[in-house]
């Protein structure tokens, strides 16, 4: 697993969560045209075998499932924020952490993450050489886990 694909990681698992909310909401909406509940009931996770006990429980199995995939995004976001905090360089701690922790965009970083303005182009170019520190002090770590998910995937296939 390479730098870039790692730091990534952090906005899929926040796409994952977002994703979960609107399954949730659909799962809520369509309770509430069968005339299930009203605003601000508290959802139980009864396990009634009429369709509204089994929204109910659904619901509250995945406002649970929601819960902890919050809990593991702020642990992982903490974790990769801490470890672009160990680059050597502080413009490359900078661009990375604007980037995968607070999800900037290019020009958002250009204008407004530093003291001075720079282009773009020198953002992408200072980004690439921020990937290869972080990829220099933490290669062992990422080859780590790409050893792991190698293991995994060849467990599964067997």
């Amino acid at each position: 697993m390479d730098a870039k694909e790692y730091l990534g990681q952090v906005k899929s698992r926040e796409a994952r969560i977002r994703n979960l909310r609107r399954d949730r909401e659909g799962i809520v909406n369509m309770l509430y045209s069968l005339g299930g509940a009203r605003e601000g009931e508290r959802v139980q996770s009864s396990r009634n075998n009429d369709k509204f006990g089994t929204l109910y429980g659904r619901i509250d199995e995945m406002e649970r499932e929601i819960d902890s995939q919050i809990t593991d995004l702020m642990r992982f976001q903490l974790k990769v924020s801490m470890e672009i905090n160990e680059l050597k360089t502080d413009k490359y701690m900078t661009v990375l952490n604007c980037r995968y922790i607070h999800f900037m965009s290019w020009e958002k970083i250009a204008e407004s993450a530093f003291d001075v303005k720079y282009t773009v182009r020198h953002i992408l170019k200072m980004h690439g050489y921020a990937l290869l520190e972080f990829q220099e002090i933490h290669g062992e770590m990422l080859a780590e886990m790409d050893a792991g998910k190698s293991a995994a995937v060849s467990c599964s296939s067997h």
